[in-house]
């Protein structure tokens, strides 16, 4: 046993030291999820309750365990504490953890970090006002230029993949309003921007020759299918589509 831990040694280390930044960034995240809505930013002012507005002390920014140690409501005036910013920060231990284990100290391990972050501070404004944030979705899809321009040497078939999807989710929407008899404002679904977000991680044409059909069905599927999921279901459909762009790097880097 002592043997296996001298020689796993820098990767026991990492994993501990995920363990503590990856809450910590997901509790700089909760602020922004909190505040970006409000037109505010998390440099405006020092850490506050949202009910109450009293500034949090040190003792209360401590990532998941400040919450379970309140029951998951504020110190000062006894407010609930929605439970999403606890999964914020649980999803980014969890994240930091596996993508440190796969990708070791690199820049795609910093670059998909980023991209992580931004995808899980999108997802938890839309479950929560029902918008995506075209700042921190321009954050997301900067990143992902970026990490095909390093691994891949080019962005061509980046692009590619973002417009051919774009396409098969603008015609998905379309024939889904028709069906439906519903107005068509495809711009206004923030599901489109989500298909497009897991389509830059899937090559249009791949070594194969042949178009992948990942990229062409699979959002086009997605988007149908949610179009015609009753409105009081819909928020749930955002927990697989986010966990699908949470993995994707994986698989693909």
């Amino acid at each position: 046993m002592f043997e296996w831990l001298a020689v796993h040694e820098h990767l026991i280390m990492g994993i501990i030291f995920m363990v503590v930044l990856g809450p910590a960034v997901g509790n700089y995240a909760c602020s922004v999820v909190y505040r970006l809505p409000r037109g505010q930013t998390p440099f405006e002012r020092s850490p506050y309750c949202g009910h109450c507005g009293a500034d949090l002390q040190p003792r209360d920014l401590f990532p998941i365990l400040s919450w379970l140690s309140t029951s998951g409501r504020c110190r000062y005036c006894f407010g609930p504490i929605p439970s999403i910013y606890t999964v914020i920060e649980l999803v980014c231990a969890a994240v930091f953890i596996t993508y440190f284990v796969y990708f070791g100290i690199s820049e795609i391990f910093i670059l998909t970090l980023f991209y992580a972050v931004f995808v899980v501070i999108l997802a938890a404004i839309q479950w929560q006002q029902g918008w995506i944030s075209s700042t921190i979705y321009s954050y997301a899809f900067l990143c992902n230029v970026i990490l095909y321009a390093l691994y891949d040497g080019s962005i061509y078939g980046w692009v590619g993949s973002v417009m051919v999807t774009l396409v098969a989710c603008l015609a998905a929407h379309r024939v889904a309003c028709w069906y439906l008899r519903r107005e068509s404002r495809p711009f206004d679904t923030p599901w489109i921007w989500w298909m497009v977000l897991l389509a830059t991680f899937t090559p249009v044409q791949p070594q194969g020759g042949l178009l992948n059909m990942k990229a062409l069905l699979v959002p086009a599927a997605v988007l149908l299918f949610y179009r015609m999921m009753p409105t009081a279901m819909r928020r749930w459909a955002l927990v697989p589509v986010a966990a699908m762009a949470l993995v994707d790097p994986i698989l693909t880097f």
